[in-house]
């Protein structure tokens, strides 16, 4: 793994990408809705689901705390012997950082983990597999179960029964080879070595722990545990969104809503954009307005959802990163200033 470094500069880049990023998502939400809608701005305000939106805050903490339950249960899986109130205080740093590019909030979880408990890379690596697989896994479980229903109850939907069959594809060959890929990379690693004749023992060996360590957390019980986990999370925060589009005059259930975040979400993670911004958006604008709401009223919909579900996160994130970053200074120093004995 490479030698990451983050520096107390680091909370300054963050909040000027999300001061950008949230001003720009308010300026176009504003703009789009004030054009598109016959409504005046004060009349929006005058409207605005206060306890909707409330509830779509909760739902994402309480989200927020299934996802790093998973990633507890992944590091007891990996025998990572660290405090779970620790854990937690090291999971929600990583928020932070979602919006920056590079997507090295969750890099910076690891980094804390290595500062603070010493713990190499090789053993906390398999962390970031099992946070990005079963996510994925639980999105794509939601999505088609929310598009089940849709097309059940609305029975020409040609296009969503398409895209239910292709969400479901993506789901089985995802689960497919998440379970045979550890084994399969073990064995092709092995038979690297011997092709090799067997040059750079210690790199191997290093690859060969990575490799069987990440088995432990996508072996099909801790994956079944963790993406139940975070498909429950989600399911709430469906629950929600479906609740906020019914406050705001979208008469849509929580199927819809649990359509809108999970394909949603999965379009931001394609954009390969900072916190899915662009490609999260444009999705579900595009689911809403194909449910039949208006463009403006799709606009302002998608701009709530976005900044409860992401930003309440990394504002968490943010007022604990300069602890954080400050703590795992003083230790650095603390290391550095103890002496080295010397050699006889």
């Amino acid at each position: 793994m490479p030698r990451f470094t983050f520096t107390p500069d680091l909370r300054r880049t963050a909040m000027r990408w999300v001061i950008c990023l949230v001003s720009l998502t308010v300026l176009v939400t504003l703009v789009t809705t004030v054009l598109t809608s016959k409504k005046s701005l004060m009349e929006h305000l005058y409207t605005f689901p206060t306890h909707a939106v409330l509830w779509l805050v909760v739902a994402t903490i309480v989200e927020s705390i299934l996802r790093f339950w998973r990633y507890h249960t992944a590091a007891h899986a990996l025998k990572l012997q660290v405090p779970i109130i620790r854990m937690a205080y090291y999971y929600t740093v990583g928020y932070a950082l979602l919006p920056t590019p590079g997507k090295v909030g969750t890099a910076i979880r690891l980094w804390l983990l290595k500062e603070y408990h010493g713990l190499p890379y090789t053993r906390t690596a398999p962390l970031l597999a099992m946070d990005l697989v079963s996510d994925s896994l639980a999105l794509c479980g939601l999505g088609v179960m929310g598009l089940m229903v849709l097309s059940f109850y609305m029975g020409d939907s040609y296009g969503l029964q398409t895209l239910m069959w292709l969400v479901g594809l993506a789901f089985f060959v995802g689960a497919t080879l998440t379970l045979a890929a550890p084994g399969l990379l073990v064995r092709g690693l092995n038979g690297l070595f011997s092709l090799t004749g067997k040059r750079r023992p210690r790199l191997f060996a290093r690859m060969r722990m990575l490799l069987l360590h990440t088995t432990r957390v996508l072996g099909w019980r801790v994956l079944l545990l963790t993406t139940t986990q975070s498909l429950v999370g989600w399911a709430l925060v469906g629950w929600a969104v479906g609740n906020l589009l019914s406050s705001l005059g979208i008469p849509l259930s929580m199927a819809h809503g649990s359509v809108v975040v999970s394909l949603g979400t999965m379009g931001g993670f394609l954009s390969m954009m900072p916190a899915g911004v662009g490609g999260a958006e444009a999705t579900m604008v595009f689911l809403l307005t194909q449910f039949g709401a208006e463009l403006s009223i799709a606009v302002l919909a998608t701009a709530l959802i976005r900044l409860c579900v992401v930003w309440v996160t990394v504002a968490a994130g943010l007022v604990l990163l300069p602890f954080a970053l400050r703590g795992a200074s003083h230790r650095a120093a603390r290391r550095a200033a103890k002496p080295v004995p010397a050699r006889i």
